[in-house]
């Protein structure tokens, strides 16, 4: 019993030192740990800071030295200073300032023209050309509007392998509608006469076809192109449109080539006899097609339009609907008119603006942003105010 109380006693006095199974000294050195830990982030945090700090007070240094080495050459070339002031007749130094930037940015848009290619002679006969224009009463509107109308009547009046018409032709062709309208107004149109070739003459077809009969033939590559030139000279008219008629004969069924096959006839780069019409309109169509493909061999019609349109069944020779429903065999009615008009109005002036321009003169091309280093003060620079470095006893 004595052995094993001394035991008991030793183990509760040496419980006595321990905190959560560690001794003092074990708890000690555990909290320096901790703290060591802490203080390490921290000092790291600070330390990045500082880096950055630093970095930018040597830039904002370097900075600030190049603007004093810069005002400093330029007060010391005083040529410079007082030739700035003679040419801006200013004092205020932020006056000066303003000019400085100014100056440097006309020299940007001057570099900038002469590389798009416009020199800076051109720019002023530009403004010397608008400066003649508002002296006559016009604007840059007014010319614009007028060169594009004289374009327009350019092209209504020119002929192939002619000269343009002159200024006195185009005031002679003014005057003669002006005197020709009222009469024109009384007495009716003046309009060419329409040019028929029937079946009923003896200008045929092959039954069901588009393919030309000889007389025909000779009609389209003899005398019909001088009549149809006389007709065009007289009435001055440019557009010759040949209409396809057929009776009401109806076309067995069959299947149709002409989409594909129209266009590679009029080109002769297949025979007319290869078209397969399905239907009247059709047949009309193909035999049109026919006659201008022969026309278009002709020298006297070459600098005019040709124009292949199909009347099917449905146009009598009194220039009335044939809606009777009467199929016989008409030869009056299976014919070819061709029928002779001027230009729409709209292809003479397509180029005349309807809304007024609103462009004044030509735009010169617009300076391309650069990157330019902003122009340089005459004024000294405020001192930078120096930031406090960190330091460990802080």
């Amino acid at each position: 019993m004595a052995m094993n109380g001394e035991i008991i006693q030793q183990r509760s006095s040496y419980r006595q030192g321990l905190v959560l199974g560690l001794t003092m000294a074990e708890i000690m050195l555990l909290l320096v740990f901790c703290l060591l830990i802490v203080l390490a982030t921290f000092l790291k945090r600070e330390q990045d800071k500082r880096v950055v700090a630093e970095q930018k007070l040597q830039q904002q240094i370097a900075q600030n030295q190049r603007d004093r080495d810069t005002v400093a050459s330029l007060r010391e070339n005083s040529a410079v200073a007082e030739r700035l002031r003679s040419l801006s007749g200013l004092t205020d130094p932020q006056e000066i300032d303003k000019y400085w930037r100014e100056l440097v940015d006309s020299q940007t848009a001057v570099a900038d023209l002469e590389k798009s290619g416009v020199s800076i002679k051109e720019v002023r006969n530009r403004v010397a050309d608008l400066d003649k224009l508002k002296a006559s009463g016009l604007d840059a509107d007014k010319a614009i509007k007028n060169a594009d109308a004289m374009n327009a009547i350019n092209r209504a009046m020119s002929r192939p392998g002619k000269l343009p018409a002159s200024t006195l032709e185009i005031l002679e062709a003014i005057e003669r509608g002006l005197v020709s309208a009222p009469a024109a107004g009384a007495a009716g149109h003046q309009w060419p006469p329409i040019i028929t070739l029937s079946d009923a003459a003896g200008y045929s077809f092959k039954s069901g076809s588009a393919e030309l009969s000889q007389k025909l033939m000779d009609a389209l590559t003899g005398k019909t192109p001088e009549e149809i030139l006389g007709y065009i000279k007289k009435y001055d008219v440019d557009v010759i449109e040949v209409v396809g008629h057929t009776d009401e004969q109806p076309l067995g069924v069959r299947p149709t080539n002409l989409d594909r096959d129209l266009p590679s006839v009029l080109k002769g780069a297949s025979t007319i006899s290869t078209l397969i019409p399905a239907d009247n309109a059709g047949l009309g169509l193909a035999r049109a097609v026919s006659v201008v493909s022969v026309l278009r061999q002709s020298q006297l019609l070459a600098p005019y339009k040709l124009l292949p349109l199909s009347g099917a069944q449905l146009v009598n020779t009194d220039e009335t609907l044939a809606i009777e429903g009467a199929p016989r065999d008409d030869p009056q009615r299976r014919r070819i008119e061709i029928r002779l008009r001027k230009s729409a109005l709209r292809e003479v002036t397509s180029a005349i603006p309807l809304e007024p321009v609103t462009s004044t003169p030509p735009p010169l091309p617009r300076p391309r942003p650069v990157q330019k280093p902003q122009p340089l003060s005459l004024t000294p620079p405020p001192k930078p105010v120096r930031a406090p470095l960190w330091t460990p006893g802080n």
